[in-house]
């Protein structure tokens, strides 16, 4: 009798076991499931203060979240619509999750917020930090470029440009006063060759009369005019002197 009862005495212990092993079970399962699905927002624990500069600095920002969770870090411009910039890091064995990086972020607010991600189960956003960003450059296809190395080098061109300026105005001068030079000598040329011109002309006439007196007395009109071309050549002597003066 012992024999037949004991099949059925080993099935019910094993449905109880089966039973309560289900019961405690079933409780941890429920209870790690529950955390998965209800995460918690990571923290953000340091962010650039009391600014980031965009030009110099790195960003860093750092965090804590579930251990080996993928974090999802977004950064958004305030009160100016501008695509996001966001990042995705791992979080260690511990919680802990970094992100450094070079980024440009043009000047203003930047609201910064992290969500974490396990398996299919994603958080909520996280309370957000703010980024002031400074510029003081700007950014060319990926290159940083400070404003006082541009003003360096436009300030270096602008000593080339008058450096050159200065040289040429030198040599400009330089021609210009062998120009006049010239010209100069060419209009005093030209004035004493027609000086010389009306005063071999004079010259000739007071010839004549010189040898007219020397046959006859000169006629009251003859010495009038031998004094009047006298004069002229006094006169034309003088103002030759004046005007090439005024010329130099």
């Amino acid at each position: 009798m012992l024999s037949k009862n004991k099949p059925k005495f080993f099935n019910i212990f094993i449905l109880t076991a089966t039973f309560a092993l289900s019961y405690f079970i079933s409780p941890i399962n429920s209870f790690g499931q529950q955390n998965i699905q209800n995460l918690v927002e990571p923290s953000i624990s340091i962010v650039p203060e009391p600014e980031f500069n965009t030009i110099e600095d790195f960003l860093y920002i750092e965090g804590r979240s579930n251990p080996n969770a993928i974090i999802t870090v977004m950064l958004e411009k305030q009160g100016n619509p501008e695509k996001p910039v966001k990042f995705v890091r791992n979080a260690d064995s511990l919680g802990e999750w970094v992100v450094t990086d070079r980024v440009y972020l043009t000047s203003g607010d930047w609201k910064v917020v992290a969500r974490q991600q396990i398996g299919a189960s994603v958080s909520g956003w996280s309370n957000p930090r703010i980024i002031r960003s400074k510029v003081n450059g700007i950014n060319i296809f990926g290159l940083r470029i400070k404003y006082v190395f541009i003003a360096s080098i436009l300030l270096f061109f602008l000593l080339i440009l008058l450096a050159v300026f200065i040289y040429f105005k030198k040599k400009i001068n330089i021609l210009q006063k062998g120009l006049r030079d010239k010209q100069l000598k060419d209009t005093e040329e030209r004035f004493h060759k027609g000086f010389a011109e009306i005063r071999k002309d004079l010259m000739d006439q007071l010839k004549a009369l010189a040898q007219e007196s020397q046959t006859r007395p000169l006629k009251p009109e003859e010495i009038e005019k031998r004094d009047k071309i006298l004069e002229e050549i006094d006169s034309i002597e003088r103002n030759l002197d004046h005007d090439i003066g005024d010329l130099k």
